[in-house]
Formats: structure tokens, C-alpha cells, sequence
């Protein structure tokens, strides 16, 4: 049936299909929301037959709309990542969740410069990925990598690479690089509280913790307004369940957050999942309070937060759950 329709979809006329290529796409959030999986598994295949044999125009169609999802088979989101149009092929390179490590690495041993840079922008970049991409990429790349705190660099080739750069970049992405190991570090080995202040205890504020879940789940309220209103209650405790589900990072590591000394964690978190400044602000008087320390130093975390970048939040976040992760399964 799918090869009979591909051979039909090669046969017609241009136009005709990219008004094909069009309607299919448009189904795939609908069926994947109605978790129709032979559904999807026919258009994967239907998609992925067709690929290399469509117009440009529908191509692009596919990896605007598909290039990136979650839903797209590793087949198809390759296929894309491969094209030699770098505009067709960019979606998938940077953000495709579904191609696998031996995918990303063939695209980095055959592709270009405009490929390779592409690479650098994923979120999240393994060792020998990194390796890679460093020893096939020019200058440029290599910049690019180096300022991608996703990207698992070892310490001799960053070193290498930012030596090259402008010493206040340099030396930012150093601090930023920094920080984060030393955090998750600390998350597991900060037994003794050096770094923290007392423990967080469960809220008794005045509206049930799964009240106010259910309440964002149906739009009622967002995020950070309820996280503004337990924080005006100094409730901590469920400011750190919403973020935990929120980031995806276990209760007790959000906890370790927010009663830290410091305020690198918890600023990664909220810029990651967006929240804006005004309810960070909320959050920096319920820790000082929490931590009895002054306003100015809330005021001072408020500054950083400002000028920290939500796309080095993201890849931040992602890494440090990868390494909780990892570190976990080792202690494990």
C-alpha cells in the first residue's frame, strides 16, 4: 500500500505534490495527539519514500513542519538532515529529538561547514559528537561549539578553542561552563549544608498544591502567577513542586536549589522554562527571606538574572539533568 502510494506521489506533477506533502503534514499533530500510531507510522513512510524524489517546495514544507518534532521517524528526520539545502536540512540538524548518535555522527563525517554549524546549535552534544564536529569544523564552528554550554567539550580542546576568542567572551563562557559542573557537583556531594541554608518544609498555603495544578493544566492560571502568590506566603516547598514539574528536575534537587547559597540553579531553571523577571523577583525575596539574607543580595541575583540568556538556559537545564541523571544511575 505505502510503496504504491509512493510511486503514485513521484508521478505527478509538482504542484500537485506539494499540495499532497501539505495535507499530510498538517495531519501529523492531530493523529499524534490521538496517539494514532499506524496512522503515523504510514505517513512516516509515505514522507520518507517520497523525500528525495519531491520538489524542493515540498521539502521544505516537511522540514519546516517536521524537521524538529518528536513524532517524525528517525528515517524521515535523516533524510531531511541530509539534504544538501541547508535551509531544508537546518530544522532537523539543530533540534530533531529523534535522530540517534549514530546519525549525528555520520552527518558530521560527511556534510559540510554549513551542516557541521548547524550541529553546534543542538541542545545538548555529546563527547565524541564534540570531538568530531572540532576536528572537521573551521574556525567559525568551532567558535560556535565553544559557546554552546550544551556541548560536552573536553577541558584540553576548549581551552584550545577559547583562546582564539575575545577575552570578556572567553572568559564568560568559562564562568558559565564552570558553574555548571560545579553545581551538579554540589547537588550530590553538599552533605554537610556548606552551601545551603535550611531545609525547605511542605507549604500549608492557602490553596492546595493540586489545586494550583489543576488550575495551570486548565489555563486558568499560569505558572508564574502562582508561583508569585506562594512566594508572597513564603511557601517555598510547592514553588519548588511547580518548577520541579515544570523542568523536569526531581523535587529534592529543586529543593537543593533553591535553598543554595547561590543563585546559578535556580536562575537556569526559571530563565529555561520562562519565567519572566518581575516573578523571579518574587522568588529572590522568598529565598533571602528563607536564607535571612539582605534584600540587596535578591537584588543582586535580579541583576544576573537579567542579562542571563534563555537559550544558554536550555542547554544548561538539558545538561544538568543529564548529568543528575547519569550521576544518579552511577550512585545507583
Amino acid at each position: 500500500m505505502i510503496e504504491e502510494l509512493v510511486k503514485l506521489t513521484k508521478s505527478i506533477s509538482s504542484s500537485k505534490q506539494e499540495r499532497l506533502v501539505d495535507h499530510v503534514t498538517k495531519l501529523f499533530v492531530p493523529l499524534h495527539a490521538s496517539k494514532k500510531k499506524l496512522e503515523m507510522e504510514a505517513f512516516n513512510s509515505l514522507l520518507s519514500g517520497v523525500f528525495d524524489d519531491v520538489s524542493r517546495g515540498s521539502r521544505q514544507i516537511i522540514a519546516d513542519r517536521l524537521g524538529a518534532r518528536e513524532f517524525t521517524s528517525a528515517d524521515l528526520a535523516m533524510k531531511v538532515a541530509m539534504d544538501d539545502d541547508i535551509q531544508i536540512a537546518r530544522p532537523a540538524l539543530e533540534k530533531s529529538p529523534v535522530l540517534t548518535h549514530a546519525q549525528l555522527m555520520k552527518i558530521a563525517k560527511v556534510k559540510g561547514q554549513d551542516h557541521l554549524m548547524a550541529l553546534t546549535k543542538r541542545d545538548h552534544i555529546d563527547p565524541k559528537l564534540a570531538k568530531l564536529i572540532l576536528k572537521r569544523g573551521g574556525k567559525n564552528v568551532r567558535e560556535s561549539l565553544a559557546q554552546n554550554v550544551g556541548a560536552e567539550i573536553s577541558q584540553e580542546d576548549f581551552q584550545m578553542i577559547v583562546k582564539d576568542l575575545p577575552n570578556q567572551l572567553g572568559d564568560k563562557i568559562r564562568h558559565l561552563r564552570k558553574s555548571n559542573q560545579q553545581l551538579v557537583q554540589e547537588l550530590f556531594n553538599d552533605t554537610a549544608g556548606k552551601m545551603s541554608g535550611p531545609e525547605l518544609e511542605p507549604g500549608k498555603g492557602k490553596i492546595p498544591l493540586k489545586q494550583w495544578f489543576s488550575g495551570i493544566r486548565g489555563g486558568h492560571i499560569s505558572i508564574e502567577k502562582a508561583i508569585s502568590q506562594l512566594c508572597m506566603e513564603k511557601n517555598l516547598y510547592d514553588v519548588a513542586a511547580l518548577l520541579s514539574v515544570a523542568s523536569g528536575i526531581d523535587q529534592k534537587y529543586m529543593n537543593s536549589l533553591i535553598i543554595r547559597y547561590d543563585s546559578t540553579g535556580i536562575a537556569i531553571v526559571c530563565r529555561a522554562i520562562g519565567i519572566p523577571d518581575m516573578d523571579y523577583s518574587s522568588i529572590c525575596k522568598a529565598r533571602c527571606h528563607h536564607l535571612k539574607f539582605p534584600v540587596s543580595t535578591g537584588n543582586k541575583w535580579l541583576t544576573n538574572y537579567h542579562v542571563l540568556d534563555p537559550l544558554d538556559a536550555k542547554r544548561f537545564l538539558g545538561l544538568m539533568k543529564l548529568k543528575l541523571r547519569t550521576m544518579a544511575e552511577k550512585a545507583a
